[in-house]
């Protein structure tokens, strides 16, 4: 789990309105390191505080492509991985992801066109890392769903904890990586609770515009340095 994420390091910010590649990064034994999953997005903000990058509908995606096991058939493990990618787009609604710099995490939420829907994604993962062609991380499995009620309390639920407890099984995970992805979880919530950036931020800045062209990923997208 503490996988360098990223060797082709970009200290330049991306402007706004470029196209990148959001990627997760994972070392898959005999192929070593490796893209698990990519998305292309477009760049809103990047600077020394926060990044923020949308994917409007039909962003290009890739997904490594096997047959899945664990819960409900949903994973596909080192073994099961035939190293191609299922091309596919993204779809259901436009969703942003906020990263604020140094944080175990990044922060979605999805806007159907007329107003943000109410979950907020708190997705699990490696510090991004900012390279020539977008942001690498590694996606921690566990995440954390919160929704702010009309009176102002913060509810949160944890997602996907079938899904690390199979990989700690599988020996895919330490117990001592499990237990910090745990406490990162925790320490999540409560920066859910305590209204920290970015959730007591104005989104209607980063509010997705129906004109944007979908982007796509860029050619070498899945090489790793």
């Amino acid at each position: 789990m503490h996988d360098d994420v990223a060797k082709d390091v970009r200290s330049e910010p991306f402007r706004a309105g470029e196209s990148v590649a959001l990627r997760s990064l994972h070392a898959f034994g005999s192929r070593g390191r490796a893209v698990s999953f990519a998305v292309a997005g477009r760049v809103l903000v990047d600077d020394d505080d926060v990044a923020v990058v949308a994917s409007p509908l039909g962003a290009a995606v890739r997904r490594r492509a096997g047959v899945g096991s664990g819960p409900n058939a949903r994973l596909v493990l080192p073994a099961d991985w035939d190293g191609s990618y299922v091309e596919d787009s993204w779809f259901g609604a436009p969703v942003v992801r906020v990263h604020p710099k140094g944080a175990a995490w990044s922060v979605w939420r999805w806007h159907d066109g007329k107003q943000w829907l109410p979950d907020w994604y708190i997705n699990l993962e490696l510090p991004w890392v900012r390279t020539s062609m977008g942001f690498d991380s590694q996606d921690w499995t566990l995440d954390v769903v919160a929704r702010r009620h009309v009176e102002g309390r913060w509810s949160v639920r944890y997602k996907d904890e079938d899904e690390l407890a199979f990989y700690a099984d599988e020996g895919l995970v330490s117990e001592a990586d499990r237990s910090m992805i745990e406490r990162t979880g925790e320490k999540a919530a409560a920066a859910v609770h305590a209204g920290s950036f970015p959730f007591d931020a104005d989104w209607s800045r980063w509010t997705p515009q129906p004109n944007w062209v979908a982007p796509q990923l860029p050619a070498g997208w899945d090489a790793v340095r």
